[in-house]
């Protein structure tokens, strides 16, 4: 009987010790002991196993949505984190028919609410289009140096069943996480907009918005609800496109204004400019983001998908020297740039915003550093990639070729020349817009551009104050004095950062004067 009894103990350690164990790994599963999946200065390798079945179903269903169970692993040169039951599919329009697919990893498809180093989904694109494989990461890294909502992206090694797949850019998923992260709430509607959300006035019922088609591969809404879903209230959104059908009044700032966050919609746009992305909302409609922010009610305007940029291009067109001032599709309207810009204060605002962006965001001295790093950074990781030779033929050499000349039809520019040309042909225009502007303004400060002092001519007109406001909408009060001369004023500036603002003067009893200005290093 006490062996009978020893055995019974024995048999019931051993399975404690074996749920323990089986309890432990799923817990270790999802933490992780890396924290490098957007770290920039490594080069990780995403590792994926899914069945050969499996496998050999989505690549005969490339328009399906649904998760396949795999197994992920990622190595970050230190750490080897094992993601047991991850979701795996394709993503992507194009690229669902290109020979270098476009993937999407799920870690809360098959285990609700779990995260993989703080994301519940890692999209990895495959960059077929862009010989140089950088543009779109290359862009993300502008936007957030111009102090737009970060998106995080990094690149990585991805292989699937042992097979090298090539490189890839890991981007952060839009979702709530990234809503609660940049935007400090995640509660309002998000939109993901696509072909051919124009925000065209459709009328008041939000039926006619839901019933317009995506032209994606995947089909869907052109305006797609991203976030509560339940409730698909598209309220919002038509109030939106209501105001953008409104005439231009007196009026229409104050209104425009509490349900658009005007500066964000104006820089996206600045940045598209000198980005030569044309597959966006201005040019293409398609594209971007749309959330409605609880706090504040306005829309917030992303952009997204951001390829075809730096010089692509797949519609004939020359976006190194396009106007600046008829970016947009002409023929098409485009209320939610178009409307902003009859505004004559937002125009200049949209002109101050891409002359500082053209001025240091996109300088050779700013931006080729990074290019130059990037190229080192992936070389490697680039010659052993045989899938971005299957679309296109792209070589090593082209890969090379694509960072300074021409590789083909629609690779018309490399990056490096694209931007120079790009910052040539819009210094070129605001030069001539901003000597139109001090011709038919009744204010004319000089000098412009100035380094220290301007002095601004009396308007002739009471003034309650003077104020600048810079490309991210902050105002500035600088010290200001009259002159001995006239009554003219004297403002003291040289405590502010070299770029393009916009000067306002309020008057006493309502109105103001504007006019751009240009703060130029001190010799």
């Amino acid at each position: 009987m006490p062996a009978i009894n020893g055995c019974f103990f024995c048999f019931f350690r051993r399975q404690f010790l074996l749920f323990f164990f089986l309890a432990f790994s799923a817990i270790w599963q999802v933490q992780a002991q890396s924290t490098a999946l957007f770290n920039d200065s490594i080069l990780a390798t995403v590792k994926v196993w899914v069945s050969s079945d499996s496998l050999a179903w989505l690549y005969a269903n490339p328009l399906n949505n649904n998760y396949l169970r795999a197994d992920m692993v990622y190595e970050d040169g230190i750490w080897s984190d094992t993601v047991r039951s991850v979701g795996f599919r394709l993503r992507g329009n194009t690229s669902r028919f290109s020979r270098k697919k476009s993937f999407k990893i799920s870690f809360n498809t098959f285990q609700s609410g779990r995260r993989y180093q703080g994301v519940k989904k890692f999209n990895l694109n495959g960059q077929h289009n862009d010989p140089t494989l950088v543009r779109e990461k290359f862009f993300y890294h502008l936007w957030n140096k111009a102090g737009m909502p970060e998106r995080r992206t990094v690149f990585v090694k991805l292989m699937v069943n042992d097979l090298y797949m090539g490189l890839y850019t890991g981007l952060e998923e839009l979702d709530k996480d990234w809503l609660q992260r940049t935007m400090g709430e995640n509660g309002g509607n998000l939109f993901k907009c696509t072909y051919p959300a124009d925000m065209v006035y459709l009328g008041p019922d939000q039926q006619a918005y839901k019933q317009v088609p995506s032209s994606s591969s995947t089909g869907g809404r052109a305006y797609s609800l991203e976030t509560n879903e339940a409730e698909d209230d598209y309220t919002g959104l038509v109030q939106l496109a209501a105001m953008l059908q409104s005439p231009v009044t007196a009026s229409f700032p104050q209104n425009i204004q509490g349900i658009l966050d005007v500066p964000m919609v104006l820089k996206a746009l600045a940045l598209d400019v000198s980005a030569g992305n044309w597959d966006n909302y201005s040019y293409n409609k398609n594209n971007y983001f749309l959330y409605q922010h609880q706090g504040s009610a306005q829309f917030r305007f992303i952009s997204y998908d951001t390829d075809n940029t730096f010089g692509v291009d797949w519609v004939n067109r020359n976006w190194a020297t396009r106007s600046i001032s008829a970016w947009p599709n002409n023929g098409e309207p485009r209320p939610l740039v178009k409307k902003l810009l009859e505004y004559s204060p937002y125009r200049e605002l949209f002109y101050s915003q891409l002359d500082s962006i053209n001025r240091y965001l996109i300088h050779p001295d700013s931006c080729f550093p990074w290019l130059d790093h990037a190229k080192s950074h992936i070389l490697q990781a680039v010659e052993a990639d045989s899938f971005r030779t299957l679309d296109y033929g792209y070589s090593l050499s082209d890969f090379h070729l694509g960072f300074v000349g021409t590789v083909d039809g629609h690779t018309p520019y490399g990056i490096k020349p694209f931007l120079q040309l790009r910052r040539q042909s819009t210094d070129a225009q605001l030069a001539v817009l901003n000597a139109i502007s001090l011709m038919v303004n009744s204010i004319r400060p000089y000098p412009n551009p100035f380094t220290d002092v301007l002095i601004v001519p009396d308007p002739g007109s009471k003034v309650e104050k003077i104020e600048l406001q810079d490309i991210l909408g902050h105002l500035f009060h600088p010290q200001i004095e009259r002159t001995n001369s006239g009554g003219d004023f004297l403002i003291q500036a040289g405590d502010i950062s070299p770029g393009f603002y916009l000067l306002k003067i309020h008057l006493k009893g309502g109105g103001f004067l504007t006019c751009p200005l240009i703060r130029k290093d001190g010799i």
